[in-house]
C-alpha cells in the first residue's frame, strides 16, 4: 500500500551518516518525510548530499539559516562548475520548460525500495510513475522528490518499505548491542548514524 507523504523537512545534524565517510566537515544534511498525522505519524529520514540539500531548499523556498550558510560557503561553493540543477533553477525559461514537461509526464513518485549495504548500512530508491502507465524504478529518492516538487505531484512511500526499514533497524541494533566495547575509549566515541544516503 502507498502512504502519502504530507510534509518534507530539511535539517543538518552533527556527525557523519557513514563510518567510512571521509568528509572534512563533520555535519550531515538530511531530509525527513512525514507520513500520516497525530499518533500514527511516522518520519522517514534519509541523508542527502549537500548540493541536493541546498537545491531542495531553493525548490521549497526556504531561507538559509546561519549553519546552512557556513556549510554552503565552505563546502559547496568551492566548486565553480555548474551542475544541471543550478542550470535549471537559474534559467527561468529552462525551469518553466522542465516544469511543464514534468507536469505532463509524471503521475506520482513512490519511495519503494530499500537496499542493504554491508553489515550496518542501507540506502533507498524510488520509482517514478509516468502518466502513460510506465514505471521508472531505482531512482535516487531526493532526485525523484525534486521532480515531484517541481511538477506539483504527490510523493508516496510504501508500507512494505517502512516495515523492512523497521526490521533492518532492529537487526542492526541487536548486532550493535551484542558487540560490546572493549575499552572506555570506545564507549566514549560519538555515535555515528547509519549510512542512509539516498
Amino acid at each position: 500500500m502507498e502512504l502519502k507523504i504530507l510534509d518534507i523537512k530539511l535539517k543538518i545534524i552533527r556527525g557523519k551518516t557513514a563510518p567510512m565517510d571521509q568528509q572534512r566537515f563533520q555535519y550531515s544534511t538530511l531530509i525527513e518525510y512525514y507520513i500520516g498525522a497525530g499518533e500514527d505519524q511516522k518520519i522517514l529520514t534519509m541523508g542527502i548530499i549537500p548540493p541536493t540539500y541546498f537545491y531542495l531548499k531553493r525548490v521549497l523556498n526556504e531561507e538559509l539559516d546561519d549553519l546552512d550558510k557556513v556549510i554552503l560557503h565552505n563546502i559547496i561553493q568551492r566548486d565553480n562548475r555548474k551542475i544541471i540543477r543550478e542550470l535549471f533553477i537559474e534559467n527561468n525559461l529552462m525551469f518553466m520548460n522542465l516544469r511543464n514537461a514534468l507536469m505532463d509526464s509524471i503521475d506520482r513518485i513512490v519511495i519503494d525500495n530499500l537496499h542493504t549495504l554491508g553489515k550496518l548500512n542501507y540506502n533507498f530508491s524510488a520509482s517514478v510513475y509516468l502518466t502513460n502507465g510506465q514505471r521508472i524504478p531505482y531512482i535516487i529518492p531526493s532526485d525523484a522528490v525534486v521532480f515531484a516538487l517541481v511538477a506539483g505531484k504527490d510523493i508516496y512511500v510504501t508500507d512494505t518499505l517502512l516495515e523492512a526499514k523497521d526490521r533492518i533497524d532492529r537487526e542492526f541494533e541487536a548486532k550493535e548491542s551484542s558487540e560490546k566495547p572493549d575499552s572506555d575509549d570506545q564507549k566514549d566515541k560519538e555515535v555515528i548514524p547509519k549510512n542512509i544516503y539516498t
